[in-house]
Parts: structure tokens; C-alpha cells; sequence
């Protein structure tokens, strides 16, 4: 890449939405690092790289386009997010491990069986997300099996914003989507009608 060498004699302003106009939506890894002997949270840990921006001058790093975030534990580490067009992906990993950034999380990600266990005790955890506006839902046991969940559970998102993903296939569907393929596995065959 050519380096633009006149860039810090561009006005504060120009250089600003330069740097703002680096900004895209990443998926943020965040996984649990845990002792092998206890049930306690050390510190969160991601794969996710850090933004190139927060790695290239100081004043793109105190611009605020990201903000440490995600330190739990008791050994708290930082992950640089932009909460507002992240997409947070916690995998397997406890809501509850997200406890004090709940209500500032806009975009989640997360894998799950659509079991009774999960009915019961995870979906009530998502009262909290307050500010949540989409969800990504890798479902393990396919995504049809999830199309009572998608219409029993509340949401904490608008449903429009939910989206569910098959790990097998990689295919994406939304809640409309997953009942018309209910509809036709349901409805019944010109055979039977004869």
C-alpha cells in the first residue's frame, strides 16, 4: 500500500472522517478463559485481531472509534469493540459472562440446542440486553429445529433483526423464512391428498 505522505498536514477535520471512514462491522470473538480446577472466570480472551486504526497513530486511537471493552474476570483483560456495529459472538460461552455490558451490546452472536434447558433458563437472561437491535443464532441442532423458538420466545431484538444459522451448511435464514420451510415439510403432498 502507497503511503500518502501529506496526510498529517491535512486539515483535523479531513483527517477525522479519514480515520472514521476506516471503521467497518467486525464479528468479535469473545471467549472465557477459566482454570482447569475451579468454575471462575480469569479473563476474556478473542481471536478477533485488533483494528488496524488503534495500531496506527495516536490520534486514531483517541478518535474513540473503539473502546476497551469486554474486560470480566478476575484477571481482566480488553477487547477493543465498537459496540455499535460489532457483532459480539460468545459462542458457547454464558450469557451471564457478559453481565456488565448487557445493556450496551447491540449486535450478538451465539450458538445453542434449542432444548427446554435453554427455554427455561437461558432465554429469561435476555430481559437485560436492553439495547440489542440484532441476533445471530448458530443453531446445533439445525435450524428448523429452532422454528418454535422463533415463535414462542420473546425476543430480546427486534425479530425483523434475528437471523439463524446452520453450522453444517452455512446456510442463513431469518424467522419468516425458517416457518415457509415449516410450512412446506407441513403441508401435505399431492399424494396424500389422494
Amino acid at each position: 500500500m502507497a503511503t500518502f505522505h501529506p496526510f498529517p498536514r491535512l486539515p483535523f477535520e479531513i483527517r477525522t472522517i479519514i480515520w472514521q471512514m476506516t471503521v467497518e462491522p467486525r464479528q468479535v470473538e469473545f471467549r472465557i478463559k477459566t482454570p482447569d480446577w475451579a468454575f471462575r472466570t480469569l479473563y476474556a480472551t478473542s481471536t478477533t485481531p485488533i483494528p488496524a486504526v488503534m495500531q496506527a497513530c495516536h490520534e486514531s486511537r483517541n478518535l474513540g472509534l473503539y473502546q476497551r471493552g469486554l474486560a470480566v474476570g478476575d484477571e481482566p483483560r480488553y477487547i477493543w469493540v465498537n459496540y455499535d456495529i460489532d457483532l459480539i459472538s460468545i459462542g458457547k460461552t454464558g450469557f451471564h459472562k457478559l453481565d456488565h455490558y448487557r445493556r450496551i451490546v447491540r449486535r450478538l452472536k451465539f450458538q445453542a440446542e434449542n432444548s427446554s434447558d435453554f427455554f427455561h433458563s437461558v432465554s429469561p437472561e435476555w430481559k437485560e440486553f436492553t439495547n440489542l437491535s440484532e441476533m445471530h443464532v448458530v443453531c446445533e441442532d439445525g435450524v428448523l429445529a429452532w422454528q418454535d423458538a422463533w415463535e414462542y420466545l420473546t425476543w430480546p431484538c427486534p425479530r425483523d433483526n434475528i437471523r439463524f444459522i446452520d453450522p453444517k451448511s452455512g446456510d442463513v435464514v431469518d424467522g419468516y423464512t425458517l416457518d415457509k420451510r415449516m410450512d412446506e415439510i407441513l403441508a401435505p403432498s399431492d399424494e396424500d391428498e389422494e
